[in-house]
């Protein structure tokens, strides 16, 4: 027999405490989404080469290793905008010119919650996860919105649009994320309705 719901039992449960169904959720940790196998170059090493290792173990970045002691990142959207944009030679230009450093850290008991806040206070796309001082992995913001889609907008909270540039012409060139890569730019254009980076601009 089906069971029937009262107009005051339906009241109830709308009127249900959202921060206690908040508290009910279970918490998933940085250790659960982390990447585990770190992918390291030396700093001296190129870019072109950093891009090789990239392509072969297919990942977006990768640690840097400087006297055998992890200093920094690097991403293929460093090696796109910093070196291939600038129209400068990838065999030519070292890891170390390039990298992100210091690195940025969390701890492996971290809820993501942190994570997604960590990464919109410090303006990045990925945190280096620690465990009692041992790096143990690499979290980044596409590992969190596959299961927490909308901590999307915490990550990309700093990405609301304003003027660091000035005008070139009619086009007002803006920091912010990338509609079509998704990268952060202090070079995004509106192009058609939509803010690009100038890598993502058509012709």
């Amino acid at each position: 027999m089906p069971q029937l719901v009262t107009a005051n039992q339906t009241a109830s449960r709308s009127d249900e405490d959202p921060l206690s169904l908040e508290r009910d959720r279970p918490i998933v940790k940085v250790r659960d989404l982390m990447t585990k196998i770190l992918v390291v170059v030396d700093s001296y090493a190129t870019t072109l080469q950093a891009a090789r290792v990239m392509d072969e173990r297919r990942v977006s970045s990768v640690l840097v290793s400087e006297q055998g002691k992890l200093c920094g990142i690097i991403t293929d959207h460093d090696i796109i905008s910093r070196v291939v944009a600038r129209g400068l030679d990838s065999n030519d230009v070292s890891v170390a010119r390039v990298m992100s450093r210091p690195l940025i850290t969390i701890a492996d008991d971290e809820g993501i919650d942190q994570a997604a806040k960590q990464m919109s206070d410090d303006r990045v796309r990925r945190l280096v996860v620690e465990r009692n001082s041992h790096i143990v992995g690499v979290i980044g913001e596409s590992d969190i919105i596959r299961i927490e889609p909308e901590l999307h907008f915490l990550i990309r909270e700093r990405s609301k649009l304003k003027p660091t540039v000035g005008r070139e012409g009619e086009n007002i060139i803006l920091a912010g994320y990338c509609e079509e890569c998704g990268n952060y730019t202090q070079q995004l254009r509106n192009v058609n309705g939509s803010w690009v980076d100038e890598d993502c601009c058509p012709g």
